[in-house]
């Protein structure tokens, strides 16, 4: 690929957006920047994280950069991330702009719940949806579980299709997760999809049967709402809501973690569940998803069905009140992250999608 043909990774927030879709494509830049010296990658705002309703007009500055940059030939290959909602629509309209500008398009599915938005769009809405992923060059799945979804409903033929698992870098330093009070960790987005009000009600029955503990919930979101909550559950000096965590401060925290928690009611394959194995922490997550790929229950830790309190409890109990299974468990997660999860799996399987694109 000539240094003058760029591959253009379109999201929204750029890579400084508070999410793992962000966190993952600034892992895959650093990584692909290191393996191919023949790729060179831009980074494409589609929309910037700017409050109210102001950040949707910023979609037109996104695209009239992407529209200047296909203009002078600098894009290849488009790299479209796409997760439901509105950033299903901006992409429509960000791959159109790319094919008819002669670039190939890649799209990356991401984002939980894709199945049941789309069940919902309207007609016309849902035939948009189709047609882009039909005309992709290729469609990138996180997982064999939505291969069937592409290819059924979305009419995407599967040798089009390429399954490439999320990614995270070793740590400069693993856990411990072996201390005498142990601490339960969660990141991620703080609301009702996420599961923090089920988690709540499972620490306080944690508490209410005399294990002991304490957790840190990190992420953005109605931060208030939370604190009240676990006020009310009794548990408000257990547990530390700190709000968005950086790069660094997530690597910090896991590394003096215990056990990774996420209950989440929609996932796809979660970046924070990635780098917690890759700590050498067990994981306690919901089955949704592409989690059970991720988490082999019993081994590396427990999956339990979403949105129920006493399986969540019980799970968490069970690593609290037991050091040593926390250590085992975490040592076989990381031995699976390093076999299936590790960022040169990613970025090495990612450069041979890129490369198939341009020799086309």
């Amino acid at each position: 690929m000539p240094k003058s043909k760029s591959v253009a990774i379109v999201l929204a927030n750029g890579i400084a957006g508070k999410g793992g879709i962000e966190r993952s494509t600034l892992y895959l830049c650093r990584q692909v920047a290191k393996d191919a010296a023949d790729i060179s990658l831009i980074v494409q705002t589609s929309r910037w994280a700017v409050l109210g309703p102001v950040k949707h007009v910023t979609v037109l500055a996104g695209f009239a950069q992407f529209l200047g940059r296909l203009a002078l030939h600098r894009v290849a290959v488009a790299h479209i991330n796409v997760a439901p909602r509105a950033s299903t629509f901006r992409k429509i309209v960000f791959s159109t702009a790319a094919r008819w500008a002669g670039a190939k398009v890649i799209l990356h599915l991401h984002g939980g719940g894709f199945e049941p938005f789309y069940d919902r769009l309207p007609r016309f809405a849902a035939r948009a949806t189709r047609s882009m992923f039909r005309k992709a060059h290729t469609v990138i799945i996180l997982g064999e579980h939505s291969r069937a979804f592409v290819t059924a409903r979305l009419g995407v033929e599967s040798q089009r299709i390429v399954v490439v698992e999320n990614g995270v870098p070793e740590p400069a330093r693993r856990a411990d997760p072996t201390h005498e009070v142990p601490l339960i960790v969660m990141l991620g987005r703080l609301g009702p999809l996420k599961g923090v009000d089920i988690l709540l009600d499972a620490l306080a029955l944690l508490k209410a049967r005399g294990s002991r503990f304490r957790a840190l919930i990190g992420g953005n979101g109605d931060l208030d709402t939370y604190r009240r909550a676990a006020n009310e559950a009794g548990i408000g000096d257990l547990v530390e809501f700190p709000g968005w965590l950086g790069e660094g401060d997530v690597a910090e925290l896991l590394a003096r973690a215990d056990v990774f928690v996420l209950p989440s009611l929609v996932e796809n394959q979660p970046i924070s569940i990635l780098e917690a194995m890759a700590c050498g922490l067990p994981v306690v997550a919901s089955e949704v998803g592409s989690i059970p790929s991720q988490v082999v229950d019993g081994e590396t830790g427990f999956l339990v069905p979403p949105g129920e309190v006493e399986p969540l409890g019980a799970a968490l109990e069970k690593l609290c009140r037991a050091p040593d299974l926390r250590r085992d468990m975490g040592a076989r997660g990381f031995d699976r992250w390093r076999d299936h999860f590790s960022l040169e799996t990613a970025s090495a399987k990612i450069i041979a999608v890129y490369r198939r694109a341009t020799a086309g």
